[in-house]
């Protein structure tokens, strides 16, 4: 009935005592209700026992409480408990958030499935697993990004780069990163003492002098370098022309207007960078 997570008899007796108190009952008087002997209530109630699933059930129905809260208590507290047997005490504690959206999810999730439920109407922990690890990469990637962003502000020539020189190089840093933690497996937020590594030996081998930052395996990076230098905004500007027109294009009589409305994409192709992974510009520019 019960996966990698077990219930705590002593915690699973307590919730029964506040159920016991909540209706001004006595032990006797629980008992009668659930056709057991006081000697047997109260050996659940103090956590010498684990009551048994048709006691649980009877609970449930006379409290109005879920069966599940009396084996874990509530979603969030039984989602933490499992986070934090699995080893992710420091994500749960530093990023409550990410219990809050695995809760979220399961009872509102637009793909919502019934085999996301166990046998107490709570999380299975195949779906815990497999949303934390979704969600686990989006607050590394966070981590990354602030642990990048104060390395730089600490080299010797910070002041000489510009903040938007700060933020590319954050971006492209904290892609290249994420993509080999994915290559290798080793997404965890645990370990941020390699996250810190990382960042370090990133950073020493990043040139923060040069126009083309970006990954050009994919168009998108491509651009982004294309559209930070004129010349070669120019050139594909031309090319552009040539093939849509049969025209060629040439900024030597004007043009400017051109040239900057083009390059104003900039920004919108950076950001869009930043939001998606390497594995969906993989799905957009498949190889024939």
């Amino acid at each position: 009935m019960f996966g990698l997570l077990q219930p705590d008899k002593v915690k699973v007796g307590q919730r029964i005592k506040e159920i016991k108190e909540s209706m001004n009952l006595s032990f006797t008087e629980l008992g009668n209700r659930l056709g057991i002997k006081k000697p047997t209530i109260s050996s659940y109630v103090q956590g010498y026992a684990l009551a048994p699933e048709s006691v649980i059930n009877q609970l449930s129905s006379i409290s109005g409480k879920p069966v599940g809260w009396f084996y874990f208590g509530d979603v969030e507290e039984y989602i933490a408990d499992y986070l934090r047997l699995k080893g992710q005490n420091r994500i749960v504690q530093e990023h409550p958030e990410v219990v809050k959206e695995i809760k979220e999810e399961f009872y509102t999730g637009e793909f919502k499935n019934p085999a996301w439920e166990n046998e107490v109407g709570y999380p299975c922990e195949e779906f815990i697993d497999d949303y934390f690890y979704e969600l686990q990469q989006d607050v590394i990637k966070e981590e990354i990004k602030k642990l990048t962003a104060n390395e730089i502000d600490h080299l010797p020539f910070a002041s000489e780069l510009s903040n938007a020189k700060k933020d590319e190089a954050i971006l492209v840093i904290t892609s290249s990163i994420l993509e080999y933690m994915d290559i290798a497996g080793e997404f965890n937020y645990e370990d941020k003492e390699t996250m810190g590594k990382l960042v370090k030996a990133e950073i020493a081998k990043f040139n923060f002098y040069a126009d083309r930052v970006f990954d050009e395996r994919y168009l998108i990076g491509k651009l982004i370098n294309v559209l930070a230098n004129n010349q070669e905004t120019v050139q594909m500007i031309n090319r552009l022309s040539q093939e849509l027109t049969d025209k060629p294009f040439t900024n030597i009589f004007g043009g400017e207007e051109l040239i900057k409305t083009i390059q104003t994409l900039r920004p919108a192709l950076i950001k869009l960078y930043e939001e998606v992974g390497s594995d969906e510009l993989e799905d957009w520019f498949k190889s024939e």
